[in-house]
């Protein structure tokens, strides 16, 4: 940015030609240091070229001239590097069906591959949802997640719907009362995907188009490995797992049970009163806030008639509810 000096010198410089530093110093009552100061940056920016020839002062250069003198060398600079850039995609870029045909090859000789770390795990999940073309089945145990990842992963499911690949998902009963996970049910069920729910889960798994499945490894309670499965006779097992799993399941957004039942997540509840779980532990496992997890406590005290929970641990298991 030029300063208040180097645009007096400039507008000096236009309306006086053959102007010298000592008639500026004059007019513009500026130092000949000051002058100098300008005189350096209008001509860095091109606006000052000396006067030549046998003159000792400068001739002011229009201001669209002086950005052509300083602008045209980057462009051709650019045009050189995008040029370049362009030779080298086209390069790479017709390897890429090689490289995919080795992969699928190496693939298909891999019957059960172990993947150790579980952001290859990650990667591998999200490589083969974008080239699923028949189906996506999950079965998904567990706590449920945030609003944010649900938020991404409900796009990808709608994506998913909208390439006419079928989206089928198994959830823990315990879940149908988180508030994030219910939200993204709702909207990627709008969509045309499936969901249902299970008290008891079978293993985690992610299956696709009846050719892949992926399942964590679990040699031990802290054991992120991952094993993607490729052998045809083996997936078919897990497809016939989840189906039959499947058939058992309730759907996620059935109606609410009577009053004279409980909902899944008071079974849970209940279930880890019983196992001697505190209010903050249950709540954190099943994704909701202690005061609704007590909230549903007091109300089965209520209904059950009980004076502690204890003694609603008792009266419930009499009742057939755990």
């Amino acid at each position: 940015m030029l300063d208040q000096s180097s645009l007096a010198v400039y507008r000096y410089a236009v309306s006086h030609p053959g102007w010298t530093v000592s008639d500026a110093s004059e007019a513009l009552g500026l130092t000949t240091r000051s002058l100098q100061k300008a005189i350096a940056q209008l001509t860095e920016r091109c606006l000052l070229v000396p006067a030549g020839g046998d003159l000792a002062g400068y001739t002011a250069v229009s201001p669209d001239v002086a950005l052509a003198e300083l602008v045209d060398p980057d462009e051709r600079a650019l045009l050189d590097l995008r040029s370049r850039i362009g030779a080298k995609r086209r390069e790479l870029a017709g390897l890429i069906p090689t490289f995919a045909a080795a992969s699928r090859q190496a693939s298909t000789d891999s019957a059960v591959e172990v993947l150790e770390d579980p952001d290859r795990v990650m990667r591998v999940l999200i490589e083969y949802a974008r080239s699923a073309s028949e189906c996506v089945l999950m079965s998904r145990p567990g706590p449920g997640a945030n609003a944010d990842t649900q938020e991404e992963s409900v796009q990808k499911d709608i994506d998913l719907l909208r390439q006419g690949v079928q989206r089928r998902t198994l959830y823990h009963a315990s879940i149908r009362d988180h508030v994030p996970t219910r939200r993204a049910v709702e909207a990627v069920t709008a969509a045309g995907g499936e969901f249902r729910t299970l008290s008891h889960m079978p293993l985690r798994t992610v299956i696709f188009d009846g050719k892949v499945a992926v399942i964590p490894r679990g040699s031990t309670p802290d054991d992120r490995a991952g094993l993607v499965i490729r052998d045809p006779n083996l997936v078919q097992i897990f497809v016939r797992m989840f189906d039959f799993a499947w058939e058992l399941g309730e759907p996620f957004l059935a109606e609410e049970p009577q009053s004279n039942q409980l909902t899944s997540t008071q079974r849970s509840i209940l279930r880890a009163l019983a196992a001697g779980n505190p209010d903050d532990v249950i709540a954190r496992r099943l994704g909701i806030s202690v005061r609704t997890c007590r909230r549903h406590i007091a109300k089965m005290l209520e209904d059950l008639g009980a004076e502690s929970r204890f003694q609603a641990g008792i009266k419930a298991h009499r009742a057939g509810w755990i």
